[in-house]
Parts: structure tokens; sequence; C-alpha cells
């Protein structure tokens, strides 16, 4: 460890200090989503191969419906509470009203969530013979509430959830290995997912009070509907996204079987594993491009430009191998060659790509407060989505839904680039000419 951290430290005395805190937060996402990747590789074929394609492919249309959940207890908070946090980071008591007012809310959402997730249990006759499992996986939700990562985000120390998060997942991996070891055990596989989950939460909440002093109150009303009114132009947009990017395999089960389903979600895995790269540098850029924003458009155009080069120089490379080697992904997976999930995995592997090149047009957008162009365009993808999965997936089956969420996020990445070009040239970073000027406080307001 003590070697490492001297390697580290060397790295670092190559970086402005200015640009130190970015490189560590990377280093904490990388070290994150590495051990995530290491313990997937690990996990991810033993569980497939134990329960079977049929089984995984039910318990990840579980996970998928979870989500929803996640997305709307979350609120938009991961991208608006993090600015605000970003831009009080100094301010204690400040810190300690934005925590307390945007935990309250997540908590009352949770409630709402739960009340709507019941309901459907009880409502849907198809949900009957899954309803023990389905509650088992609404833990997966708890979990993700007890995470406050927007806040270490925030304060630009995301070296705190790289320890958590190896706990995650290392007790994740233990309660596979352990209590998974035949067919009618996949019961339980969500239940761990969220188990750990919730006790990586509470060890996060230790952090937050003892490291950073802040103070947990209850806010009144008033404050929660504040909070509720000021996300909801993010909510709507992430919710967006998230019908773009998990609705699929919901549409998909409308279709196919579990088994078609399994082979879907085998290829979708390793996608998400893909696409967690692109995740990493999603949350380290956006508080930096945040403050470069309201110092310099100039220097923010910059930073833009080299973000934009490092995608293209991670991301095709990684994309075109993934395509040749599909096969043999798949087989280390579900130990046989599945030639549908291969074919899946083809189509689906360029989807990263396209998810990472939106990153520096759709974080320039937030952090200039241009939401409404932002949402109308996610919206359209989410649209465009839900409607080409209805048709192709009836048709194709996992082959349709591979093409839909290649065309949506490649038609996302498009209008973004398209919108900042014709619409909001001052904004454009990949303008030849950049004035360098910082833009009026007023005018950050659209």
């Amino acid at each position: 460890m003590k070697k490492i951290k001297q390697r580290l430290s060397n790295i670092s005395n190559f970086v402005d200090d200015e640009y130190r805190p970015l490189l560590a937060n990377f280093l904490s996402l990388g070290i994150i989503q590495g051990s995530n990747f290491l313990l997937s590789i690990i996990t991810f074929p033993y569980v497939v191969r134990v329960i079977g394609v049929e089984s995984f492919g039910l318990i990840t249309l579980l996970q998928t419906i979870m989500l929803y959940f996640v997305v709307l207890t979350d609120y938009g908070f991961n991208l608006t509470a993090t600015k605000e946090v970003s831009v009080h980071r100094n301010d204690v008591d400040r810190l300690s009203k934005i925590f307390s007012e945007v935990m309250v809310t997540k908590a009352v959402l949770l409630v709402l969530s739960f009340i709507l997730f019941a309901s459907a249990l009880l409502l849907i006759p198809n949900f009957e013979d899954y309803q023990l499992i389905a509650l088992l996986s609404f833990s997966i939700v708890v979990g993700q509430l007890l995470q406050p990562q927007w806040l270490f985000q925030g304060v630009e120390q995301m070296k705190y959830m790289t320890y958590i998060n190896i706990t995650i997942r290392a007790l994740y991996a233990i309660g596979i290995f352990t209590f998974i070891s035949q067919a009618q055990d996949y019961l339980y596989i969500n239940l761990i997912n969220g188990i750990s989950l919730i006790i990586g939460g509470v060890i996060s909440l230790i952090i937050v009070f003892k490291k950073f002093n802040l103070k947990f109150t209850i806010p009144g009303i008033n404050q929660i509907i504040q909070q509720l009114k000021d996300s909801w132009s993010i909510f709507f947009s992430t919710i967006s996204v998230s019908i773009a990017n998990n609705t699929n395999i919901v549409i998909l089960g409308l279709f196919a079987s579990p088994l078609v389903i399994g082979y879907y979600s085998i290829a979708e895995k390793v996608f998400q594993i893909m696409r967690t790269f692109a995740v990493i540098l999603y949350q380290v850029v956006y508080p930096r491009i945040c403050m470069l924003a309201e110092r310099s458009f100039s220097e923010l155009a910059i930073f833009l430009k080299l973000i934009f080069k490092a995608i293209l120089l991670t991301f095709l490379p990684l994309s075109v191998l993934v395509f040749i080697l599909s096969d043999y992904i798949v087989y280390l997976v579900a130990g046989e060659y599945l030639s549908e999930a291969s074919l899946v995995l083809r189509i689906i592997c360029f989807g990263p790509l396209m998810a990472a090149l939106n990153i520096p047009p759709a974080q320039t957008m937030l952090a200039y407060r241009l939401t409404k162009s932002f949402t109308i365009i996610v919206s359209i993808g989410a649209a465009v989505n839900v409607g080409l999965n209805f048709i192709l997936a009836y048709y194709f089956k996992a082959t349709g839904t591979a093409f839909s969420i290649l065309a949506t996020e490649t038609l996302i990445t498009i209008l973004l680039y398209i919108t900042l070009y014709r619409n909001f040239p001052e904004y454009c970073f990949f303008h030849k000419d950049v004035a360098a000027k910082k833009i009026p406080q007023a005018d950050l307001i659209k």
C-alpha cells in the first residue's frame, strides 16, 4: 500500500496544483470501477453458470426495475446537489443544510417508491409468482439511497467512495460465493446486493459526520418542496436518460422468453462494464467543469477539448477490441459459445463510445444552466428509444433491442453537438474562435 501511495505521489508531482484534486478523483474512481470490473469478472460468470441463463435474465429484469426507483429517489440530486456542494464546499453550515435537505427529501421519495412498488405487486397478475424475489430486490433501492456519493463528488474527495465501494463489492462477492451454490438460490442474489449497499451506506454516513463535521437537522416541508422544485428539470432529464438506458430489457421482456432475456442480459452486462468508464469520466470532470464555467469559458473550452481527445483515444479502441473478441467474452461468461449473445454484444459495444462523446456538450449545458435544451434532447432520445424498442424487439427480439440502444446513444450525442453549435455558439467549445472572457452571471440563467 505504501508503494502504491508513493507511486501516486510521484505521478502527482507532474500535475499542476489546481488539477491534483481532479487527478486524485480520477484515480479514486478508476480504482472503484477497476474493483467493480475485477469482481464482476469473478462473480458474473459464476452466477450465470450456477443459476442458468434463464434465471439470470429474471434477476437482471428485476434489477432494471429497481433502477427506476433508484432514479426516483435520486431525483437528479447527483447533479444539482453536487453543484451546490462544489460551490459551497468551504461552508460547513451550508453543507450541513444541503446534506440534511437532500437526504430527507430522498427518504420521502423512498417511501413513495415503496408504496408504488407494493401496489404494482398486488395489482399486476404476472407478478404473483415473483413477489418474494421482487420484495427482496427492493433492498437495492434502500442501499443506493444511503450512498452520499454526490457529497464526496462535490467536495472532490472521492477517495472515501473508493474505500466504501471496494467494501461493498467485496461483501457482495463473499455473499455470492457463500450463499449461491445451486440454481434455486437465485432468489437471494439481489438481496445480497442490497444488503452490501446498505452496509456501505451506513459506513458512508459515519464518514460524512466524522470527517466533514456536518450536522443533521430535519428540514421543514417548505424546504423539501423547494428541493423538489429546484431539481425537477434535472430529474425529468435523468428519468428520460434512465428510460433510454434501462427500459430496453423491460420492453424486451414483453416479447421474448426469459432465455432470450438471459442472452441479452449477458451482452448488456458487458456493455454496462464498458459504460462505467464513461461514468467515471462524467463524475470526475463535472465539478471541475462547473468551476471553470464560472471562471472563464476559454479555460473551459481548452479543458473540454482535452477530454474529447481522451475519449476518442480510449473508447474507440476499447469498442473495436470488444467487437473482435465478442465470441470469447461470451464464452468466458457463460462457459459456452452463444451466438445470440455474441451478436448482441457486437452491436451494442459501440454504445459506450457514443455515451462518452456526449459528456462534453451535456456538461457544458448543465454548467451554464441550459437545462431546458438538455431536457428536450434527452426526452427526444428516450421517446425514440421506447418507440424503436417496441418495433424492433417485436420483430427481432434481442438483436432489435441492441440496435435501439446504439441508435439512441448516437442520436442523443448528435443532437447535443448540433444544439450547442446552432443555438448556443457562445458555449460551443469546439468552435475555432473561443471568446476569452468570463460569461456574465446574468447570461448563465437561460
